[in-house]
């Protein structure tokens, strides 16, 4: 779910072309001759509303155009509708003001967590801390949209949101790696020309997923003609290598051991002389470089008295026992940690924002019953969300809006992890002018900052090239812009960035 969500799926809810029988036990009919199927509408009018929203900066006006995009076969017959809301802003010359495509990521997610979140207008309404506000939800406005600096473009995924294909019989077509992004990629260009915007500099922002489709995008739209100033990275993975455990890969282990530390130093678990959480991710950091990876590395050859001492910092930097990483044979996982850090206060951790916490009715087993930073998200996004583009956005449809959509089976590559670092790389080493931001959350325990090094650290870059990629950090989960201060830190770096791409710093 949430933003993210780097891996879910869940089943569509009825189309509107399903109509449930009514009546007890209605009488059987003769088939009528030469019936063809029903094929629900899948096409929305568009809206276009204006706006003003007073920011910090000064005023912003602008025109909000809600919309599908028709993807098209060779035929010209229709086989996509894809769903996105376009804020621009009034007055702004094209060729000076940039434009941000963003997307969420799943693979089937919708993009009402950026949308609602951090880039538009208004959000969800959460408190401060990003835990779960009271009912009812009401989108507010949002000072730290990104309208000050850029217009923006979030986009829904094929079969999510207000985006669907055709047939079910196209699922193919767009459900999988790579004629994802190539349907994001003639999302872009066909927009560009619709609305007159290829003068303008241009940036891709995807969260999750959205790394994994953002990286390979961006290195789809150079191959086609169309160079992007920059990518912007939230909470992205660019390889599942760094996330999917299976015997023989450490890498999973390496990526999130400073997250989890990270969790456990924010619930109160390290010893006092861990003042800050960043001071916490460097030593762990630092100890996985020196030791931890080397003794992941020789595995089973290992003596008893190294396992004693790995199990010792383990325990040290993780807040929990000795004798469970012991068992755990040195490597604990990242959904082991949601229930055994506060196993004794009978609570459970989030995998999206390990800062937040949910009861469990039990004291023993490894799953939990939920993930409360799931919980904290759900209601407030869909609930705002509906309303405002109902009500703001005067939208008019009996489309369901799909948060997640049912887009299994879902095409990798078989036999390897999916993975598109190889396409950022590609277009980095290629287009010196291109840039990539990665912002990453302490606390995410879904897409782990030591895993987004680790891509990077492998994407085989000469010093000046390396140089065009940058980190920021931020005290939150996967979605840090649910609290506070990092919704606003979120956009001065996203900002600072964008303005550095096109000045050619």
């Amino acid at each position: 779910m949430l933003s993210l969500i780097p891996f879910f799926a869940v089943m569509l809810a009825q189309g509107p072309g399903q109509n449930p029988q009514t009546g007890p036990r209605s009488q059987t009919r003769p088939p009528v001759a030469d019936a063809s199927p029903v094929v629900p509408a899948i096409e929305i009018a568009p809206s276009v509303t204006h706006h003003t929203l007073t920011l910090p900066s000064g005023a912003v006006t602008y025109t909000a155009t809600a919309a599908q995009i028709p993807l098209r076969n060779e035929a010209g017959e229709v086989e996509c509708r894809m769903f996105y809301v376009a804020y621009t802003k009034d007055g702004a010359e094209a060729h000076n003001r940039p434009v941000t495509f963003a997307f969420n990521g799943g693979p089937g997610s919708a993009t009402l967590w950026l949308h609602m979140g951090s880039l538009g207008p208004k959000r969800a309404p959460m408190n401060d801390d990003g835990t779960l506000p009271n009912p009812p939800y009401e989108a507010v406005d949002n000072m730290d949209s990104w309208l000050d600096f850029t217009d923006v473009v979030v986009i829904d995924a094929p079969g999510t949101g207000y985006s669907r294909i055709a047939r079910p019989d196209l699922a193919s077509k767009y459900f999988g790696l790579q004629p994802d992004i190539a349907a994001f990629s003639s999302f872009i260009r066909n927009w560009l020309t619709s609305h007159k915007r290829w003068r303008s500099p241009l940036f891709v922002a995807g969260e999750s997923y959205g790394g994994i489709r953002g990286s390979g995008l961006s290195n789809a739209l150079f191959r086609s003609g169309v160079a992007l100033n920059g990518f912007v990275s939230i909470s992205g993975t660019s390889n599942f290598m760094t996330l999917d455990g299976m015997r023989g890969n450490d890498s999973t282990y390496i990526s999130f051991f400073p997250s989890m530390a990270a969790c456990a130093w924010y619930h109160h678990k390290l010893a006092p002389r861990f003042k800050d959480v960043a001071s916490v991710v460097r030593e762990t950091q630092d100890w996985i470089d020196k030791e931890y990876a080397p003794a992941l590395q020789r595995g089973d050859s290992l003596s008893p008295k190294e396992k004693e001492h790995i199990a010792d910092k383990m325990s040290e930097y993780l807040g929990i026992s000795k004798k469970y990483c012991l068992g755990a044979n040195l490597r604990v996982t990242e959904r082991q940690m949601f229930r055994e850090l506060l196993r004794d206060e009978g609570l459970t951790i989030g995998r999206y924002d390990g800062r937040l916490t949910g009861k469990e009715e039990l004291l023993v087993g490894e799953r939990g019953s939920g993930d409360p930073s799931d919980d904290a998200t759900t209601a407030p996004f869909t609930s705002s969300l509906n309303d405002y583009l109902q009500n703001d956005l005067a939208i008019k449809t009996d489309l369901p809006y799909l948060n997640s959509g049912n887009v299994r089976p879902w095409a990798e590559p078989e036999g390897s992890y999916a993975e598109t670092a190889s396409d950022l790389r590609s277009v980095l080493a290629r287009n010196q002018h291109f840039r990539a931001l990665y912002c990453c959350g302490y606390y995410d325990l879904a897409c782990p900052l030591n895993g987004t090094i680790y891509t990077v650290n492998h994407m085989g870059l000469d010093p000046v090239t390396r140089s065009h990629v940058s980190f920021q950090y931020y005290p939150a989960g996967h979605m840090m812009y649910i609290e506070k201060s990092s919704r606003k830190k979120l956009h001065d770096d996203v900002a600072k960035f964008e303005a550095d791409c096109l000045s050619g710093r």
